[in-house]
């Protein structure tokens, strides 16, 4: 499963609970690496994603959760990430 680092290039893919899809490309920041909190027993993760929605073109800077803590914690959700290509742009 590919987890981001700061300054990657991604695409993120998420479903939401009402089957909506929605496609993202932009860069990361702020990443929290999957790891158990140091209080109590939860499993965090994620990053900040600066970029775009792919469909719309319409800006997005937003708060992510990585896909290994919703499959822990939000199954209703499903998301896919990945490294951007040139194609992607």
């Amino acid at each position: 499963m590919f987890f981001p680092s700061n300054g990657d290039r991604i695409v993120l893919t998420r479903t939401g609970r009402d089957g909506r899809t929605a496609s993202y490309i932009g860069t990361t920041t702020e990443v929290m690496p999957f790891e158990r909190s140091t209080t109590g027993n939860l499993w965090l993760g994620g990053w900040r994603l600066t970029g775009h929605d792919r469909a719309t073109g319409e800006a997005k800077d937003s708060y992510f959760a990585c896909t290994q803590s919703l499959e822990r914690y939000d199954q209703g959700i499903r998301q896919t990430v990945r490294l951007a290509t040139a194609d992607d742009e």
